[in-house]
């Protein structure tokens, strides 16, 4: 924070700024709540001549209420986060259409889907011609389900002028991949794709959903080769062993897993996850877990936690198990609202990783499966 808010007078806007940080440095969370709407209160204050002579005091409201809003967030405090964004509306207006999407996307994170849909239908009405609210509507009404009114946000955002932004069109055929893959449709998925990839290079980092979906369609011989693109080394190691266990060959599935478990996840931006459902194929939790411990505050995911509770569970400890699985839950409900619990395929690889029901049986409450040991 620049020294320009002022001293580091106790009391001061510079030190409550500091004071917040530093409680949220050491996991503090509720002292910094408490700190920033301490710091909140005061420049709600300010008069509109007192703020003229302090420009930098207006950004730093908004500064603070979009660094709380985070927190509120992660802490599941959604309707105080909402609370937090629409005084936003007011206080800086002219930034309206960034905080009416934040607000909507935190009615579809607190489960109050329609009214977030809603709000991302009417940016649409009130920006007919942006294509960005359109292809975030389209996006989250798939999430959502609607499929139809996805595909209808899509074909509008279509029409809509990109300006020449390659990155954006990449973006909308991206859009339409999953749209696709969610209707069934491989074929045009597989082509939405390869159109995304032509307009935006950076969308080949996403060709492990290609060969996912081809993997989970049965179409092996074809993932293989989109597997062949894929220039993360681990992931692509780890889905030729899968797809060796999904036909049988588990002699060379096993040194597939193998080959995955040698390799050094530090070396590699993502795909960590594959690394270490690797390893634990392997039967030993201890090197991932010990991995786990020092990477996730830097690489944390919900997969990455999902998979943190599977190596408890293979070392028979339900409760430290329970708690990463809650925490894994949390994450995946902030991405993905309307998923309540981990997917079933994550209860699969559980259920083949541990064979002693009674450290299953009280974990199963976590996994959207409907199956009974």
């Amino acid at each position: 924070m620049s020294s320009g808010l002022g001293s580091y007078l106790p009391g001061s806007y510079e030190d409550l700024v500091k004071q917040a940080a530093a409680a949220l440095d050491a996991g503090d969370f509720e002292a910094s709540i408490a700190i920033q709407y301490r710091l909140l209160d005061r420049l709600s204050r300010l008069s509109e001549r007192g703020l003229a002579r302090r420009p930098e005091l207006h950004d730093l409201h908004r500064q603070v209420r979009l660094d709380l809003k985070e927190i509120l967030v992660w802490k599941r405090r959604l309707p105080e986060a909402i609370e937090v964004m629409e005084v936003l509306l007011r206080t800086h207006p002219e930034q309206s259409a960034i905080w009416r999407t934040e607000i909507a996307m935190l009615h579809i994170v607190s489960e109050d889907v329609e009214t977030g849909l809603a709000g991302l239908e009417a940016l649409t009405r009130d920006y007919p011609d942006e294509i960005a609210p359109w292809l975030l509507l389209a996006d989250q009404t798939r999430v959502a389900g609607y499929l139809d009114r996805s595909q209808a946000a899509l074909d509008r955002a279509q029409q809509c002028d990109a300006h020449g932004d390659e990155a954006l069109v990449g973006f909308l055929n991206y859009v339409r991949f999953h749209l696709l893959r969610d209707l069934g449709q491989i074929d045009e998925a597989l082509a939405a794709w390869e159109e995304a990839l032509t307009h935006d290079p950076e969308r080949a980092e996403t060709v492990r959903e290609v060969y996912a979906m081809l993997t989970e369609a049965g179409r092996y011989d074809e993932a293989l080769s989109y597997v062949a693109r894929d220039e993360n080394r681990i992931q692509a190691a780890y889905q030729r062993a899968l797809i060796a266990s999904l036909q049988g060959r588990t002699e060379e599935a096993g040194q597939g897993w193998q080959e995955v478990a040698e390799m050094d996840p530090d070396e590699y931006e993502y795909g960590h996850d594959a690394w270490v459902e690797a390893v634990l194929r392997l039967g030993d939790p201890d090197p991932a877990l010990e991995w786990l411990e020092e990477a996730l505050p830097e690489v944390g995911t919900a997969r990455l936690l999902a998979l943190t509770g599977m190596c408890w569970a293979m070392r028979g400890d339900v409760e430290l198990a329970k708690v990463s699985f809650q925490t894994a839950t949390k994450m995946h409900r902030i991405r993905q609202p309307q998923q309540q619990k981990l997917d079933s395929a994550e209860w699969r690889l559980l259920d083949s990783l541990v064979a002693d029901d009674e450290t299953k049986a009280p974990l199963k409450p976590y996994f959207a499966v409907i199956e009974t040991l």
